[in-house]
């Protein structure tokens, strides 16, 4: 699967999650995700609502990079993001504890 299509999944089911809602208030940032082989992606925080959209956000906090498959993978629990990062083939600017804060949130509402 899509890492925008699996990420899509785990927004929807946080939008439900009142435990989300009450994690995510005044966490307020953007996450921008260009996979590179895929279309680029974005996340924004904003009092408790998440919402992703295709295309490039501005004003990000910080910027995921990596192949569609690593994003996937790392989404899903399937890869450790520390450990892709460590590597090379997972890149981060920015913020990289917001990034960090957000894939802990995200491991909650995996599949």
């Amino acid at each position: 699967m899509k890492s925008f299509e699996l990420l899509s999944e785990m927004v929807e089911k946080a939008k439900g999650s009142q435990e989300a809602k009450n994690e995510l208030k005044g966490f307020d940032k953007t996450f921008q995700f260009n996979p590179s082989d895929s279309e680029p992606f974005y996340v924004a925080i904003k009092n408790g609502d998440i919402e992703i959209s295709k295309g490039k956000a501005e004003n990000v906090a910080a910027t995921i990079s990596a192949t569609d498959d690593l994003l996937s993978k790392v989404l899903s629990g399937q890869a450790n993001a520390v450990t892709a990062f460590m590597g090379g083939s997972l890149k981060v600017s920015g913020d990289i504890f917001s990034a960090q804060k957000l894939t802990s949130i995200a491991s909650k509402f995996k599949r």
